[in-house]
């Protein structure tokens, strides 16, 4: 009898400790820690954008490291879950770089720069989403291979596309 009062004691008192844990306040993160990157860009990224700023003038403005669901969203007329997957593929990706109209800030085109990692499948296949969705969303990207040096005649060149389908 005394075995059974026992084990009746133990499992009440899991239950309790259960039932604690289940009623316990989320943590208000204060607890993580976190580390400021060294640098926005990488070396090849922060010396093409000297250059492309330099090629493109004051009529447009250039953001770096945007969210491809900060300049789309999925077209109207999808069913909520074609629209959740829809967002799902592109919302944790992002372009190398955003060209808008300095005047309003609207898009105008991506320019994405490519060194050998885009060479691999997973880089090919994501570079294969992101071409598509731009081209879905009617927004023009420019593919710059990365190298030692860029011209602004070259820039300006590659741009002209994003001016003649961007509307710029």
């Amino acid at each position: 009898m005394n075995l059974f009062i026992g084990m009746i004691i133990i499992i009440l008192i899991v239950i309790g400790l259960l039932a604690a844990g289940k009623n316990k306040k989320p943590s208000n993160r204060t607890d993580l820690q976190f580390t400021k990157v060294s640098t926005l860009f990488t070396p090849a990224e922060r010396s093409f954008l000297g250059v492309l700023e330099q090629a493109i003038g004051e009529r447009y403005r250039v953001f770096g490291k945007v969210r491809v669901g900060d300049i789309m969203t999925p077209a109207k007329g999808l069913t909520a879950s074609k629209r959740t997957t829809a967002r799902n593929m592109i919302d944790k990706k992002h372009v190398d770089f955003l060209i808008c109209s300095a005047a309003d800030l609207i898009p105008l085109g991506v320019i994405e720069l490519d060194d050998k990692t885009h060479e691999r499948k997973d880089r090919a296949d994501r570079d294969d989403l992101i071409d598509k969705a731009l081209a879905s969303a009617r927004i023009p990207i420019v593919h710059f291979t990365v190298k030692q040096g860029y011209t602004i005649s070259e820039i300006r060149e590659k741009l002209s596309k994003i001016n003649q389908r961007g509307k710029a």
